[in-house]
């Protein structure tokens, strides 16, 4: 797996984490509703008569578009080794001699306060032509009136590639960018099929403990049992956990997200409730009786006694430390902190299966939006459809399924010291094909278990299938490719199965925060938290979660509701 692999692994991983939805909606200003002013250059109209829409059309003079960025650590490598690489790298250069399109940044941030800068920045109204937001900060910016409308752009300027990746996404993305029926900002897609949870287990102890792999919630319960109590290491101590959980409760590691959906209960998600109106999953019965059967395995010893001061960093050190043998989590484990484990115990075994169901039904898991980034277009810039230009830009360039595929703007964190202007991250505007890493799965099965040579012709492919030969022929380091993408008990032949099955279930709700949720929404998440910690624990009854269930609605759970109805 490459490093633009790896971090869109995270990325998604964090959109799973968030508690209530991921992009933006609600009301905006009509003034934006009107459409964009009319492009005056690069094949769009002339002063004398309409011309088609030429997604690919080089300005001529070159134009200056100017952005924004949060500086990853990598991007931060690349400019202490080429102080001048955000303004001159290939993407820059791409962008010049191919659209004619120059980058100015305005200001550059490392990553972690981009946020904080992009609030000061909307606040001072000192905004660039193409503005990177979170969800909230584009409900601002379509509220104030500052996004552009961009829906016929979109429509004309897109090429056939990119709007072959809106199809493969559902269009979600577009769907999250979407307000009042009008597209209001391009979606960074990632992909939502990858925040499904699935069940990780050491293998290797399951064969000590003559244990099979779980096919019901009893299933889990009992392996979750016998991990704690009958030496699964076989090292004569009692020293091992059945379950990892971390304080936090939810979220892509060591959560409890993937172990309430086997009893169908959705904490962080709205669901249907039979009339074609949605309630949040989170108060409902289900969740209470999952609830219970996590007290009952902490009232048993079987998860750690200091799980609610631990984090996910200290839950990982005891996941290497050999003292866990199963976490509910996402597709990025075999990174981090499986991969440690291998390093440390060439013996452990990680292996990914699907959740399972406690009603005899298959379970499935909760997919929420695709996106968590979003790129305004400001209604102030002269050219906006340049927008959409340098929006197909990467996507020519940088999926490995393009026609138009390039390594040298894919580049690798490996070869940031030999090419630090070569690499994805660098680009004013990233999106990926959603179904990228279950592509990359998928062919590299068809490579070992039917001998494809023909998939090697993909980069993608051919990148992992390397890493993954090197594991088998002993190179342990490169374990977590094939615990990833390879073609048994991996993350993505999870995925897979759940593809194939049909067992995505969608959250009802995947716009932006209402405004409930912007005002009561920490204040409810706060109020979750302590008290199913208190339960599980045993400071409290389980009889606590109905007194919680009121509370939530009385403090604002009610009037999200109303607004998640009216805003679906």
């Amino acid at each position: 797996m490459t490093t633009k692999r790896l971090h869109k692994a995270l990325s998604v991983a964090m959109i799973g984490m968030m508690a209530w939805s991921l992009a933006a909606c609600s009301g905006s200003n009509d003034d934006n509703h009107k459409g964009a002013s009319s492009p005056s250059a690069g094949g769009a109209s002339t002063a004398g008569a309409e011309q088609p829409a030429d997604p690919k059309a080089k300005y001529d003079p070159p134009i200056t578009v100017t952005s924004v960025m949060g500086l990853s650590d990598q991007v931060q490598k690349s400019v202490s080794i080429k102080p001048d690489v955000l303004s001159d790298n290939v993407w820059t250069r791409g962008y010049e001699n191919d659209l004619g399109i120059k980058i100015n940044y305005l200001w550059t941030v490392p990553g972690a306060q981009l946020e904080q800068k992009m609030n000061v920045s909307i606040s001072s109204n000192d905004l660039p032509d193409i503005i990177p937001v979170n969800s909230r900060q584009f409900k601002m910016l379509v509220d104030t009136g500052v996004a552009m409308d961009i829906t016929e752009l979109f429509d004309q300027y897109a090429s056939d590639f990119t709007k072959q990746m809106m199809e493969a996404d559902q269009r979600i993305g577009l769907s999250q960018a979407t307000v009042d029926g009008r597209l209001m900002g391009l979606p960074q897609i990632n992909g939502a099929i990858d925040g499904a949870s699935m069940i990780w287990i050491r293998a290797d102890w399951l064969k000590n403990l003559n244990l099979e792999p779980p096919k019901t919630m009893d299933d889990v319960l009992h392996i979750v049992e016998a991990f704690t109590k009958d030496d699964p290491d076989r090292n004569g101590k009692n020293d091992t956990f059945g379950l990892g959980l971390q304080k936090d409760l939810f979220g892509g590691f060591a959560s409890l997200d993937g172990f309430f959906e086997g009893y169908t209960g959705y904490a962080n998600g709205w669901l249907d409730d039979g009339s074609g109106n949605l309630v949040y999953g989170g108060v409902q019965p289900a969740v209470r009786t999952a609830l219970g059967k996590v007290a009952e395995m902490y009232g048993n010893g079987y998860i750690d006694t200091e799980f609610s001061v631990k984090d996910g960093g200290k839950v990982a050190e005891a996941v290497t430390a050999g003292r866990i043998g199963m976490v509910f989590g996402q597709h990025f484990l075999p990174f981090w902190p499986l991969q440690d484990s291998k390093n440390k115990d060439p013996n452990a075994d990680w292996q990914a299966y699907p959740i399972v169901s406690a009603d005899g039904q298959q379970a499935k898991p909760m997919i929420n939006g695709s996106s968590a980034t979003f790129y305004v277009v400001n209604k102030k810039m002269k050219n906006p459809e340049a927008a959409i230009k340098l929006y197909n830009y990467f996507y020519a360039k940088d999926p490995a399924l393009s026609p138009d595929f390039d390594p040298i703007y894919h580049g690798q964190d490996s070869k940031l010291e030999t090419y630090p202007d070569q690499f994805y991250q660098l680009a004013v505007m990233t999106t990926f094909f959603p179904q990228q890493n279950l592509f990359i799965h998928q062919n590299v099965s068809k490579y070992f278990k039917e001998n494809d040579q023909s998939v090697l012709e993909n980069y993608w492919i051919k990148d992992n299938v390397g890493n993954i030969e090197k594991y088998k022929a002993g190179d342990n380091t490169l374990w977590s490719s094939n615990g990833w993408a390879g073609p048994d008990n991996s993350a993505f032949s999870v995925i897979d199965h759940y593809d194939r099955n049909n067992l995505f279930l969608k959250n009802g709700y995947i716009k932006g925060d209402t405004e409930s949720m912007t005002q009561k929404g920490a204040t409810l998440n706060q109020m979750r938290s302590e008290t199913f910690t208190k339960i599980i624990m045993g400071s409290a009854p389980l009889d606590e979660f109905d007194s919680y269930v009121e509370k939530w609605k009385k403090l604002g759970g009610d009037d999200i509701t109303k607004e998640v109805n009216a805003a679906k």
